[in-house]
């Protein structure tokens, strides 16, 4: 739906205009449309009323349509997570830890949201579970901005949980506050 506002007396907007878009493999699709959810929800959590976030609006119909068009929408939901971080100053540091500095080298490692990263193996608790190294590419990819090439990687089922578990903990933890839909993802998920 292209919803046009219009300001209205006080604070109530007024809603000028509505043309409905294309969209039929979203709308028929459960497990789309949940993500569909969390692209929107995220959107307006991230933009108060009256205060836009400069992009986020472009963001939001590119991973809509990229989430219409792709076989596979947790990839395009991961992607959109990846870049909403990214612009919004949260995206978690990937390269080296996210406490000491020290370059990350090339194995699993662990992710801590309130750190703001990985962090190497002297800063990280022991006994703390560690994301493996093809998810640690992956979002480093993502980071990057390179979609066709993330577009050809193959994901499978626990790499993608790695890299939404990541993403999610990353934007769950600087928006203090869980998503709905992203519950209502798991939920779908672990009743099969």
């Amino acid at each position: 739906v292209d919803v046009l506002l219009a300001k209205g007396r006080g604070e109530l907007d007024v809603v000028a205009q509505v043309q409905r878009m294309p969209g039929e493999r979203i709308a028929g699709d459960v497990e789309r449309m949940s993500h569909a959810a969390l692209i929107a929800e995220l959107a307006e959590r991230v933009c108060e009323d009256r205060h836009p976030v400069d992009g986020v609006y472009e963001l939001t119909v590119m991973a809509l349509d990229e989430l219409a068009r792709e076989t596979d929408p947790r990839r395009a939901s991961a992607y959109f997570l990846m870049a909403a971080l990214d612009l919004l100053g949260y995206a978690p540091q990937l390269m080296e830890c996210a406490s000491c500095a020290k370059s990350l080298p090339a194995r699993p490692a662990v992710f801590s949201a309130a750190a703001g990263g990985f962090l190497c193996d002297d800063c990280a608790l022991p006994g703390m579970p560690q994301v493996p190294v093809a998810a640690i590419k992956a979002l480093r990819l993502m980071a990057s901005g390179d979609i066709q090439t993330y577009l050809r990687l193959k994901l499978g089922g626990e790499l993608i949980n790695d890299i939404e578990s990541v993403l999610t903990s990353q934007l769950e933890h600087h928006l203090d506050r869980r998503l709905k839909s992203l519950a209502f993802l798991h939920q779908m998920r672990a009743m099969g």
